[in-house]
């Protein structure tokens, strides 16, 4: 009766209604899974600033002459940029016709851009984001689809007493078919598989027999490991470490923008301190020599010793000052590491930006709240908070008791030859259903309930490192918020100091016409105003330098370097 209800034909298109709904049902299925198990890895990319990470990550180390530092005979060539300057072009060169040393003309802009082009520094964080990206691929393969198979051979020579039970028999198996999981944590398997069996059992209507069998199977969570929050948590904790990456990644590009721009002010800073430090030394042998021409008419020899140790003070100090400009130019040239411009090479950087004057509005409201918004470290504890929530939901469902909901049906076919075993398979006339549920519930549980707990106290300690990083960073930027207020004040008193000085020393050499006699005392005055104007003139450039630097540590503290006029603009361009 079966056999006949089975091979009942649809009039509509001729398939049995067995065959017709069981594979109306698994086509269906499949689509579904299909829809369900489609998981992205791809990340957007569409800042200016994921261009130049991804640029960076590409190129890959920057191209040096000895690469790895394996050249025995050239050992320096790890040290050695090499290669065009690229897209930057070339710095303008020039040679000092008093020293003969090439001179190069470097504009804030230009050591920017060559710093954030060839920075190891940055190198070595650009790959963080890229080797982040790989996790998101690997946590989303967990649902690529898989395909199997098995191929078995087996046979069998028993003893046998019985006319019931065969002696001999061979069976040999051949399986495909496809498995994936879905991002509702279902699993499901489309399976083929034909069997090819004979035994020595007299009974047997068939001996040599084909079995061709079509099966699909489905297991789908309904408490733990149920649901896309749960099933996506390393998904989504991979996109989230990525963030990270990229956040650090522009830290570590902010930093060394900050880090180039202050030693760039820091550079003209020293050499305005040598052209100080020289013009008050031909000031003081411009008076040595008053006083040498005096020798016969009042200057007497503790005079003339007296403006002679002013002078080579002052030669000593010029030394000091030109090894500054040195030191100062060395710290640059490391972090330009650029092809022109490197530590083995001798040359003088030239700042040829003027340092910044004009007043800033510091609304410190305002500023504490971009800080909040855009500081690094805030952000990535933010992330790091986002993460232990993921956590929490994740425990939560392992604490839970498992129960499944497993389903599966399978249509088969049986004859004597594989043509006829899959046309009976075909007309679906014998089709098998299954469905049922499984439980689990741990009875003490305590390793889930204490790993809940954990994922609990992780993410009160994220929280309270959230709150500290914003304390700290909230700190930092109003001390930095009065630095800069602090500077510019400053500025404008040492112009006023720098006027006076030199009003004072004016009035001096003035009086120096007019005077019957050469004193020590009016000597000795004469030469510490010379050192009081040079000192006003230094400290005038230092304040100035210090505004400019400051500016650009509180975006440092905000984290808006990169927003900078002189970083904005110099940002490598990639493709997107």
């Amino acid at each position: 009766m079966k056999y006949q209800e089975s091979n009942t034909e649809n009039q509509n298109c001729g398939v049995p209604a067995g065959g017709h709904d069981f594979f109306s049902f698994a086509f269906c299925i499949l689509i579904l899974a299909f829809a369900t198990g489609c998981v992205s890895d791809k990340v957007e990319r569409r800042s200016a600033l994921h261009s130049y990470q991804k640029t960076l990550a590409e190129k890959g180390p920057q191209r040096r002459a000895d690469m790895e530092g394996r050249d025995a005979q050239e050992p320096l060539g790890l040290l050695k940029p090499a290669g065009p300057p690229g897209a930057i072009g070339p710095v303008e060169i020039s040679t000092d016709p008093n020293t003969g040393r090439r001179r190069f003309a470097l504009t804030i802009e230009q050591a920017v851009a060559r710093t954030l082009a060839n920075s190891p520094e940055i190198r070595v964080v650009s790959f963080d984001p890229s080797i982040a990206e790989q996790d998101i691929t690997r946590a989303a393969s967990e649902f690529d689809v898989t395909a199997f198979g098995r191929l078995n051979f087996e046979q069998e020579d028993n003893p046998s007493n019985s006319i019931f039970q065969p002696g001999q028999s061979d069976d040999r198996t051949v399986e495909s078919g496809v498995r994936q999981k879905g991002v509702t944590g279902a699993e499901w398997a489309l399976s083929y598989a034909l069997t090819r069996s004979w035994d020595d059992l007299t009974g047997r209507t068939l001996p040599t027999r084909y079995e061709p069998i079509l099966a699909f199977q489905l297991k789908q969570p309904l408490l733990r490991d149920a649901g896309r929050e749960v099933t996506l948590a390393g998904v989504s904790i991979a996109r989230l470490n990525y963030k990270i990456a990229m956040i650090g990644f522009r830290q570590k590009a902010e930093d060394t923008a900050a880090e180039v721009i202050s030693a760039y002010w820091e550079l003209l800073q020293a050499r305005r301190d040598v052209e100080i430090q020289s013009a008050l030394l031909e000031r003081t042998v411009e008076t040595l020599t008053k006083v040498q021409g005096r020798r016969e008419i009042d200057a007497t020899d503790v005079q003339i010793k007296q403006a002679e140790a002013f002078a080579k003070t002052r030669e000593a100090a010029l030394l000091q000052a030109d090894k500054a400009v040195i030191d100062a130019q060395d710290r640059l040239v490391r972090l330009l590491a650029d092809s022109q411009l490197n530590t083995l090479d001798e040359f003088d950087i030239v700042p040829a930006s003027e340092a910044s004057m004009e007043a800033k509005t510091l609304d410190r409201a305002e500023l504490l709240k971009t800080a909040m918004q855009k500081n690094p470290a805030i952000q990535q504890a933010k992330m790091a908070v986002d993460i232990a929530e993921i956590n929490i939901r994740v425990a939560e469902n392992q604490d839970m008791p498992r129960l499944d909901l497993v389903a599966s049906a399978r249509t088969q076919g049986l004859a004597r030859g594989p043509e006829n075993a899959h046309d009976r398979l075909g007309t679906g006339d014998f089709v098998s259903y299954g469905i049922g549920l499984s439980l689990e519930y741990p009875l003490g549980n305590r390793q889930r309930d204490a790993e809940l707990l954990q994922r609990k106290l992780e993410r009160r300690k994220a929280i309270s490192s959230l709150q500290n990083t914003a304390d700290q960073v909230a700190l930092l930027a109003k001390e930095r918020i009065r630095r800069g207020q602090t500077n510019f004040s400053e500025i404008q008193i040492q112009e006023e100091a720098v006027e006076a000085a030199r009003v004072h020393l004016q009035a001096l050499e003035d009086s120096e016409a007019v005077r019957e006699r050469l004193t020590p005392e009016f000597l000795l005055v004469k030469l510490q105003a010379q050192e009081v104007l040079a000192d006003a003139q230094r400290a005038e450039i230092r304040a100035i330098v210090e505004f400019n630097v400051s500016l650009v540590r509180l975006a440092q503290a905000l984290g808006t370097v990169l927003e900078l006029h002189q970083v904005k603009s110099s940002l490598p361009a990639g493709p997107n």
